[in-house]
């Protein structure tokens, strides 16, 4: 069917602005989507929001024609995807419902024609390209924080370049087997989650996201990094893929000991080699099991440091962990410690997977 779309900008919008998309706007966006929240940078780097309202064409046979509609106006209701049960957001500062203005869904083809708020502390949370940041400081002006070195590593846009094309290879030397095997030995202790929702936190590149999604397992895919610059790598790579259906992947930029669910609501949290990267990785295993359902499954990948025979392990092991409290981007462990968080944060069922250097364990919530 043939047929044209004609888009409007607006340069400038005030909160009431944002708040009605339906407002005919002027000008023209770069790109044709129905709904599309265009970043723009100010000379301090502050973001400023434009909605794009597309309009509807229609054609016949013999002729077509170009109609401008008004989208519908806004809906108020708790933010999630299209089945009310799949993803039910919350804010990472009181953990209250999310109320979303705007067009309903979550996933980045509509998401930036919405807004949202917590319906307690009424803090507001925006999006941009698809991403929703939902972090205790998104938005935040003026606001400089010094970031962990391990946080920082990955802030950095040449390393999320770089990240899926060449320096995950890098895990080789800690005997890490590559995507398609690791992401085959995780779907072993996610056959529970299947047909549920399944967060993909320090998702990267979203390597493991895309094959997720791929699997068609799961209801809804939600790809999470505390890094803007890794989010946006990852949905570059999901859009390039015709394989992936991109209703059923969330978006979302959130700090893993905080995250931005409701209690008892996920089927699943998957986190490949990420958990030794986390600040605070007790902390972060006990928001996995706040956000897991009653049975649900936490699945995650890191590699290990070898323990010296007796009686050098009594000498190793004070040195590493004194080591560790220097600051260093990555966590050294062994899978008794790695074990012994999971164990302090609640999860039972300790199963794991070891080859060499290289470990993937699955935790359950008790039901």
């Amino acid at each position: 069917m043939a047929g044209a779309l004609n888009c409007m900008i607006s340069s400038t919008l005030s909160h009431a602005d944002l708040l009605t998309p339906y407002k005919k706007l002027k000008g023209s966006c770069w790109k044709c989507r129905p709904w599309f929240v265009q970043q723009q940078h100010d000379g301090y780097g502050r973001r400023k929001h434009a909605i794009v309202a597309a309009a509807a064409s229609s054609s016949s046979s013999s002729s077509s024609t170009t109609s401008t509609t008004a989208p519908p106006p806004p809906n108020t209701d708790y933010a999630y995807m299209e089945n009310e049960n799949s993803v039910k957001l919350a804010c990472p500062v009181c953990y209250q419902p999310l109320v979303q203005t705007g067009r309903k869904g979550l996933h980045p083809l509509v998401v930036d024609a919405s807004s949202f708020r917590c319906e307690s502390c009424h803090k507001p949370y925006m999006s941009m390209t698809g991403i929703i940041d939902l972090t205790i400081s998104g938005g935040a002006q003026d606001l400089e924080e010094a970031l962990p070195s391990g946080v920082a590593l990955f802030q950095n846009p040449l390393l999320a370049y770089v990240y899926e094309r060449g320096y995950r290879d890098v895990f080789d030397i800690f005997n890490f087997p590559g995507y398609n095997e690791e992401f085959k030995m995780a779907q072993v202790f996610l056959k529970s989650a299947k047909g549920g929702t399944i967060l993909d936190v320090s998702c990267g590149g979203g390597g493991f996201t895309q094959r997720f999604l791929i699997s068609g397992d799961y209801e809804t895919v939600i790809a999470s990094d505390y890094s803007e610059a890794m989010l946006e790598n990852c949905r570059g790579f999901l859009e390039k893929d015709p394989a992936v259906d991109s209703k059923k992947v969330v978006l979302i930029r959130a700090d893993v000991a905080r995250l931005p669910f409701a209690t008892s609501s996920l089927a699943a949290v998957h986190a490949g080699a990420a958990i030794h990267c986390w600040p605070q990785p007790t902390t972060s295993v006990a928001e996995i099991c706040r956000v897991l359902k009653p049975g649900g499954v936490f699945v995650a990948s890191t590699f290990l440091v070898p323990i010296p025979p007796s009686p050098l392990a009594g000498i190793f092991t004070p040195i590493r962990r004194t080591i560790m409290q220097l600051g260093l981007p990555f966590q050294w462990w062994t899978e008794s410690e790695v074990r012994g968080i999971t164990e302090a944060c609640g999860l039972v069922g300790w199963q794991s997977i070891r080859r060499g250097a290289y470990i993937v364990f699955a935790v359950h919530k008790p039901v």
